[in-house]
């Protein structure tokens, strides 16, 4: 068929084309790209505007269109976030199903809004919970659930993007014709493995039914609507069983019917039960037709016996009947027991001793030999993947990885283990799942099915061997392990990727040993072993070096380069970096290359702050992605390094901008409620709180309370992310509320962590200037300062940036507490320190600098301030132009020490510098005003301008703000001062 003609486009935008025609459009257009742009554009032309959820007021409710609200039925073309509706595919309790595309991807999806109404909350908290609901889902992977592509708001309404399945319910397939009960078993042991694979992550779906199966046209079973349900009990009036939002009656097991409980994974078991029972025999389990009948029957358990004459096998039966047991204790285990008990059909054991008995199987002929060669197989593929997690995550592994994470005593380690159980559960699932799908797909005798089902295998190897190296450092961990523990899970490679490698046979692979040792190393590094990790990754790197293996050398010096950063030795990681992308380079090792040239970006920029290295870096960085073919997770992680160097270059709306993509892709990736997104979001925080932005708090907020869900109420991250909003606060101003929350950070990690722990140093020093900027007494902010510096001097941390900003921070506090000679000790010993490790050059020393004139100033000791003010401005003008930093302060600084030491001449040139570099770097009223003056004093003194000197005083008359504490001793001042020099 030809590209739409405008006769056929007008009459397909109107709807005015015969069905056939129709149909024969719509198949076009799925195959003609150009012909798809053409008709979203329209689509988007006659749209109405999108409506934000809380756009409007109450008062103005009335002006959001229909579409936006409940039960109204949406016409073709309306925008629904992103996405464009097409046609309405069918409708439920809990929302509207239409058929939508998305013209970022160039793909239809199926779009549902769900019915906040149906769960009988208020409009508010009804989007929330289904919001949070939809998120859950969307972390489920696997081929037997419909996957979840995006979730937002639209008006009232939460809506899901999935994957447009072309499928009917399972009640639907089993109408259009007879099916033997294998068929219907089969088919109920793929969505048993959807369900297991929801369970393995936590997600109860509460509504199982045929009507939730769904049977596509490759003859795939998926579950649809996972975790929307909610247990609501019906009435005892007698009323007919509607299907409601909360479950459906027929198919609630006891417990869900009575209120005594919310579902849980064997109230799933139950319901699938029911929905195999009538698939199998034709009618439902319970004969009730009446809400009040059939929850007696079903809390009784009262099961109609089985229609005479079926051809259901017995053992069927029996697994069938243990599942609708009306105590949960007494049903199956899980639901991978009942996949057990599916799967134990005596015929076919019966069929196993035929085809071993030799002779006897030449009896069955060819054909039956291959079906049970088949069968055969298959079964080997899932037990081979099954047992190939023995020693890695079996039973005594878990017991090992409990014991070792309640024996350290920490409050948060029975929360810690749980929730790492419950991801390595997940993990695992899903790998056998997809290692049993690479196994099966070379007996389909398609071309290379052999050799890329070799690739898929050597992939699947590693990613197992990388739990097992996590799992073995796990059973022997101590706090800070436990404390990283989720994280370290979060960061294995999903075994997805496998099938994405080998497709593409474009990653290199390292020898064997060498990636055993990197693997081991990279166990350690996740739970904080940094030296452990590199007595391992370093020998192995430089074996593989000798041996001439340059993707094993790419790979062990990526990661000794991270953990010398991780551990602060930054010049070691960027020597091993820049060897590492030689041989990344070298050995066509893309995606090493990606990740080392995305560190080069945060080590030049936010480490050594060599800015226009940084950005040559990035250019390479987003070359090597492009060259990759992409990857989300690393595209997110050079975005958040960018924002960390345009951070410290003081560019902080630029720095909000990446982390605003950043936080989309992952959000994306790995799900709005990832550790990862928490990260993100606190940076993102930081760099809108400089600004002033108020909704900075707000997001520092979410990123808190999303770690307290994620790991526990008394996990260390959570007070790591207390004191970050602490330190929130004091950008804004609210000094009480970041003493309070610095505190409560403090008390948090003292109890998880101990009282000697390296993280105590950020709520320890937050607290500390919380109370300075409050006028605290001495005694009050230097101790607290003195034990921060004690347990960092006692960890061994290299130094850095940020330690020293912390021994300048103390310094400080020592000389407000009249104690100048060992503030000047302190920061000339943390200079010196600084130079060593990073250079005499480096921007931190223009802070450091600063302080030490301030100190020897309050000494009276202005002429030895001199250099290192001088020293200072020459350090920031060395930089880029559009970085300016501390300039207005040592400009200002400078140009006060010269009038205090009767040297207005020289006084002039920074203070000039300060006042015409107003455009660049924008600074408070009151620093201008001021400014103005010092400059309008040393062009008088000097015999300068005298006109001009008096046109700057008279600016920063009006430039003093009423609210400045001392504003109306500043314009008495300036009064005084133009009163004697103006005639």
């Amino acid at each position: 068929m030809r590209c739409l003609d405008e006769a056929t486009f007008m009459a397909l935008m109107l709807g005015g084309l015969p069905p056939d025609r129709a149909a024969e459009v719509d198949a076009h257009l799925d195959a003609c790209p150009p012909c798809r742009r053409m008709m979203a554009q329209a689509l988007q032309a006659q749209s109405p505007p999108p409506v934000e959820a809380g756009s409007a007021p109450d008062s103005e409710r009335e002006t959001l269109p229909a579409a936006a609200s409940e039960g109204a039925l949406l016409t073709r073309g309306t925008a629904v976030g992103r996405y464009l509706v097409l046609e309405r595919l069918g409708s439920g309790g809990m929302g509207v199903v239409y058929a939508a595309y998305d013209p970022e991807l160039d793909r239809r999806v199926a779009l549902k809004l769900l019915r906040t109404g149906a769960l009988g909350l208020q409009a508010t908290e009804g989007r929330a919970h289904l919001q949070r609901e939809a998120q859950a889902m969307a972390r489920v992977s696997h081929p037997h659930v419909v996957p979840i592509y995006d979730v937002g708001t639209f008006g009232e309404q939460v809506f899901l993007a999935m994957e447009l399945v072309e499928a009917r319910t399972l009640r639907q397939w089993l109408r259009e014709a007879p099916r033997s009960w294998r068929e219907v078993r089969d088919a109920f042991v793929e969505a048993a493995r959807g369900l297991a694979a929801a369970h393995a992550v936590g997600l109860v779906h509460g509504d199982i039914k045929p009507e939730n199966l769904l049977v596509g046209r490759d003859g795939r079973v998926r579950v649809t609507d996972f975790g929307l349900a909610r247990t609501l009990v019906p009435g005892e009036s007698g009323e007919e069983l509607p299907s409601v939002a909360g479950g459906t009656p027929a198919y609630m097991a006891p417990e869900q019917l009575s209120g005594r409980g919310v579902a849980d994974a064997r109230s799933d078991q139950f319901s699938l039960c029911v929905s195999l029972y009538e698939a199998l025999f034709g009618e439902r389990p319970f004969a009730g037709s009446r809400a009040s009948e059939l929850a007696t029957e079903v809390r009784a358990g009262q099961v109609r016996p089985v229609p005479r004459g079926t051809s259901v096998p017995s053992w069927l039966q029996r697994v069938v009947l243990q599942g609708l047991e009306a105590e949960p204790a007494r049903r199956h285990a899980s639901i991978e027991a009942l996949l057990a008990a599916l799967h134990a059909d005596p015929a076919v054991r019966r069929h196993k001793w035929l085809q071993w008995s030799g002779g006897l199987v030449l009896l069955l002929g060819a054909v039956v030999a291959t079906q049970l060669l088949n069968t055969h197989q298959a079964r080997a593929c899932a037990s081979s993947a099954e047992r190939a997690l023995s020693g890695v995550w079996d039973v005594p592994r878990q017991q090992a990885v409990e014991k070792a994470f309640l024996d350290t005593g920490r409050p948060f380690a029975a929360t810690a283990w749980a929730r790492v159980r419950r991801s390595l559960d997940a993990y695992t699932a899903a790998w056998v799942t997809t290692r049993t799908s690479a196994c099966e797909e070379a007996r389909t005798g398609a071309p290379r099915a052999e050799e890329l089902r070799g690739e898929r295998m050597r992939c699947l190897d590693g990613r197992l061997a990388e739990v097992a190296a996590l799992t073995q450092v796990l059973a022997q961990a101590d706090t800070d392990v436990v404390g990283r523990a989720l994280r370290a899970v979060e960061s294995l490679p999903p075994p997805s990727g496998c099938s994405e490698v080998a497709a593409s046979g474009r990653e290199a692979v390292p020898s064997n040993a060498l990636r055993e040792a990197v693997v081991r190393a990279r166990a350690l590094e996740a739970a904080g072993r940094y030296t452990e990790a590199l007595a391992i990754a370093a020998p192995a790197a430089e074996a593989a070096r000798k041996q001439g293996d340059r993707a094993g050398t790419a790979e062990g010096l990526l990661a000794v380069a991270e953990l010398r950063e991780e551990a602060g030795d930054y010049r070691g990681a960027e020597e091993a970096l820049f060897d590492c992308l030689w041989a990344a380079e070298a050995g066509r090792h893309d995606r090493v290359a990606a990740r080392a040239w995305t560190l080069a970006v945060r080590l030049s920029g936010a480490r050594f702050e060599q800015f226009a290295l940084a950005r040559r870096w990035h250019e390479r960085a987003d070359a090597a992605l492009v060259r990759l073919g992409g990857d989300d997770a690393l595209r997110a992680r050079l975005h958040v390094n960018q924002g960390r160097v345009l951070y410290a270059q003081g560019r902080y709306s630029e720095a909000e901008a990446q982390h605003h993509h950043a936080l989309e892709l992952l959000e994306h990736t790995l799900g709005p409620e990832s550790l990862e997104v928490a990260d993100v979001l606190l940076e993102l925080s930081g760099a809108q709180a400089v600004q002033g932005r108020k909704e900075a708090i707000g997001l520092g907020q979410r990123a808190q309370a999303l770690r307290e869900r994620a790991l526990g109420p008394e996990h260390p991250e959570v007070g790591m992310a207390l004191a970050e909003l602490a330190g929130l606060h004091w950008l804004q101003g609210g000094f009480a509320e970041s003493e309070r929350l610095a505190t409560q950070s403090l008390a948090l990690l003292e109890r998880s962590l101990g009282p000697k722990h390296q993280r105590l140093v950020t709520p320890l020093n937050t607290l500390a200037i919380a109370r300075l900027a409050q006028n605290r007494a001495q005694d009050e902010v230097v101790p607290l300062m003195e034990r921060a510096l004690q347990l960092l001097e006692g960890s061994g941390s290299e130094e850095s940036s940020e330690t020293a900003v912390l021994r300048t921070n103390i310094a400080s506090a020592l000389g407000h507490a009249g104690r100048p000679a060992e503030a000047e000790r302190l920061i000339t010993d943390a200079i010196s320190s600084l130079e060593r490790k990073l250079g005499p050059e480096h921007p931190t020393l223009v802070v450091m600098l600063l302080e030490l004139a301030t100190v020897l100033q309050a000494q009276g000791r202005v002429a030895e301030a001199l250099p290192r003010l001088d020293r200072a401005a020459a350090i920031q003008d060395a930089l880029p132009e559009d970085v300016r930093g501390m300039w207005m302060h040592t400009r200002m600084d400078l140009g006060r020490a010269y009038m205090e030491l009767r040297r207005p001449k020289e006084a002039v040139a920074p203070l000039s510098q300060l006042v015409a570099d107003r455009k660049h770097t924008p600074m408070p009223p009151e620093m201008g005003a001021l400014a103005r003056f010092l400059l309008a004093q040393a062009l008088w003194d000097s015999g300068g301008d005298r006109h001009q000197a008096v046109k700057l005083a008279t600016e920063a008359q009006g430039l003093i703000p009423d609210t400045a504490p001392a504003a109306p001793r500043f314009r008495k001042t300036l009064e005084d001062w133009l009163a004697r020099h103006v005639p």
